[in-house]
């Protein structure tokens, strides 16, 4: 697993390495001593950490894969404004879209 890709996802916020830990049984600073049996891809694991927020959902994606797709064929037809350019990302990175899970219409604008 690629690791330096996802590890800032780590360093910057304790709450996710806790879940971490809770997700797959030991710190992520322990991770390059069990990488060998690690099975899952970089995307697997932000995803899996990033269920633990029960009032978001997460769009995972990186550079080229097919949310990624998806995202930018949104961004063409101008159904999305991601407030960036969704084509120029780093191909190095993991990305996450959040968003609130709610069915209170009035949380939006309109």
């Amino acid at each position: 697993m690629g690791n330096k890709i996802i590890r800032p996802f780590f360093e910057d916020d304790e709450m996710l390495s806790k879940i971490f830990k809770e997700e797959y049984g030991f710190d992520y600073s322990e991770f390059e001593d069990k990488k060998e049996t690690f099975t899952d891809t970089p995307i697997m694991v932000v995803s899996k950490v990033l269920d633990y927020f029960g009032d978001k959902s997460f769009f995972v994606f990186e550079y080229g894969n097919k949310h990624h797709n998806d995202l930018k064929a949104l961004q063409d037809k101008k159904i999305i404004n991601f407030g960036i350019d969704i084509y120029v990302v780093n191909p190095k990175h993991i990305f996450a879209l959040m968003m609130d899970k709610t069915t209170d219409i009035s949380k939006y604008d309109t």
